[in-house]
This record gives C-alpha cells, structure tokens and sequence, in this order.
C-alpha cells in the first residue's frame, strides 16, 4: 500500500505542536499522526520544488515584541521529519500564505491585515535572511466592513516562473509582479486585474498547460476563469460556487485542482461544502456541491493518486475524508473523521 507524508497546519497557537507530520495511505484514505513542530498558527506551508525544506507563516499579529507575524524555515528529513532552522518577522499583521520561487531562493508570504506581501532571501542552508522586501498595497474596497484596506491574501508564483500573482481582497485585485533573480520581484511594476467590486479575490489557481487561471472570489463566492499569457489575465467567465436558491451565510477559502487536472474543487465556509467544476479552458460547468462532514472548511488535498480528498475544518477541528469517484469524479463523504486544533492546511512531501 502506498502511504504518503503530509504536512498539516493548524491554529494551534503552539499549545500542540502547530504543524503535525502525518502518514496517510492513499488507497484507504487513513491517516495517521506521526509527530508535531512548535510554530505558533502555521496557517499555511510551502515546500521547495526539491522538497529539502519547509516554510511556513506564522499567523499572529506580533514577533518578538514588534508588530507582524512571522515565517518559519524548516529542514525536512529523508523521512519527512522537520527540523527548525529559523523564524524571520513579516513586518506585517497575520501572514496567512507563503510560497517559495522554483529555484527556492526566495520565500514569499501574503500579510492579509497589513496588506502587504514579504519577499525573503534564502541562505545556502536554507534558513530566511532579515531585513526582507515589503511590498505595500494602497487603496479600498466597495465594502466597508471587509475591504476598509487592502488585504493581501495569496502570493503565487505563476507557471512560467515569471511572476508573482498576489490576490488582494480588499482592492479587488490580482496584481502580477515581474520576478527578479538578483532580488524576488520587481515592485515598481506590478499590473492590475481587477475583479467586481466587493467580489473580495482569494485564491488563485492554474490549468496544468499554464494557459488558463482561476481565481476564487471569497465574498462574491464565484470562480473567475482567465486566458493566463506572459504576465496578462484575460477574463472568460464566471461561476457561482454555491447551491442554487442559497440565501444563508458564505465566504469561499481555497481552490485547487485534482490530479486528473480535469476537475476544479473550491471550498465553501458556511454551507460546508465543496463544489466540484468540469473544466475545459475558460469553460466550467458545475458538477457537484458537496457537504464536507465540518464546519468551516479551509484547504483540502486531494490524495496524490486522486482516490480521496482530506478536508481541513477549522471551526470542528478535525479532518474529514471524501472518496472520489473514478468515474464521475464525484465525491461521497466517507466516516473517517480526525481530531486536530483547528486544521487549516495539509500539503504532501511528495
């Protein structure tokens, strides 16, 4: 049976370990805790593309007595095991996502209350340099309690491995960075996609070709498909993520291809659940919208073979576990249910 490392964050706030090591069996779905790392709130983790070392962001409003939360450097261990090689401030309030370039020079995290994105040089072992780029947004939102600033949310680096896309829900943006291979990013010439007004962009996904991109809107709860060329997002269409006649409360999180490439998953905090889209380019039909088993789900995996998907839910602080259907894709909630501190994020090592 093949069994897998995956790597969990969590708002555990260091009282249990804050990212847990775990081994799941991808033709059962099971998994099974191995061993946790104290990082205060791992909202979010990122391997480098050599899959050597970790980062994460530490979600918290402080470090070391100065206002911003803070990213983490990890060594991973030919068995998955992580080692702590340091900790660097955001300079800026609730990093919430972290990413690294192809080459894993560089570390970028997304600071969602400050409105900022950090740009970290890496050492030759690994570990954050100080004094990192800051990348400062200006400007509002049409609404005043959720976009009274900006409010940077994602920071991805394209597929081309030229830019760097960073999501800001509080302007209703995706705003595209030229990278730079002596400092991270260029931030004097950032280009503006903007979304509808209020629509809140999130996340952000690509088509395995890189010719498409997909961006999930957390207060307008839709997808927005773009034709993605060298930097420019052209808009194609649109699609709600939520059940027809739906008049309660929602907020979208993540999105996320399966393996087959083919099916385009987003979740729903609210009516917990996610949809499921056919995908074809800029052309998305709904194929199903189903409930998780948890009370606000935030990323989700699919299994590497694409047999399951494990759902993060933050508020029932547990993991749940959908099976795929090899056929339609559609997806069945099983009974695996695991208990965790408010789970947020779960990545494979491989």
């Amino acid at each position: 049976m093949a069994k897998h490392i995956a790597y969990i964050g969590t708002y555990s706030k260091g009282e249990h370990g804050g990212i847990f090591r775990a081994q799941v069996d991808d033709e059962t779905g099971k998994l099974e805790i191995l061993d946790t790392t104290d990082v205060e709130n791992p909202s979010h983790l990122a391997l480098t593309p050599d899959g050597t070392h970790l980062y994460a962001a530490s979600e918290t409003g402080s470090f070391n007595g100065e206002d911003g939360g803070a990213a983490a450097a990890l060594k991973v261990g030919e068995d998955g095991k992580l080692t702590l090689l340091n900790m660097v401030g955001t300079k800026g309030k609730s990093p919430c996502y972290v990413t690294t370039s192809y080459g894993g020079k560089f570390v970028y995290a997304a600071n969602y209350s400050e409105g900022t994105a950090t740009v970290y040089a890496t050492d030759a072992q690994g570990r954050l340099k100080e004094d990192p780029m800051i990348v400062r947004h200006q400007g509002t939102g049409a609404n005043p309690r959720r976009q009274e600033k900006p409010h940077v949310h994602i920071t991805r680096v394209t597929p081309d491995g030229k830019y760097l896309a960073v999501c800001d829900l509080g302007i209703d943006a995706v705003v595209l960075y030229p990278l730079c291979a002596e400092c991270g990013l260029d931030a004097a010439r950032g280009s503006f996609v903007r979304t509808p007004d209020g629509d809140g962009p999130r996340h952000i996904e690509f088509s395995g070709d890189g010719k498409y991109a997909y961006v999930v809107t957390e207060m307008g709860c839709t997808v927005r498909a773009y034709a993605y060329e060298d930097g420019r997002m052209t808009f194609l269409s649109a699609k709600s993520t939520l059940p027809e006649g739906f008049d309660g409360q929602n907020i979208d999180a993540a999105i996320h291809f399966a393996p087959d490439g083919k099916t385009l998953t987003v979740s729903n905090r609210g009516d917990d659940s996610l949809a499921l889209f056919d995908v074809e380019g800029g052309n998305m039909t709904l194929k199903q919208i189903v409930k998780v088993g948890g009370k606000t789900p935030r990323e989700f995996a699919y299994t590497p073979n694409g047999k399951y998907v494990l759902v993060c839910n933050q508020d029932s602080g547990d993991i749940t576990v959908l099976s795929v259907d090899p056929e339609s894709g559609k997806l069945t909630l099983t009974a695996d249910r695991y208990e965790l501190p408010r789970p947020v994020c779960l990545i494979w090592k491989d």
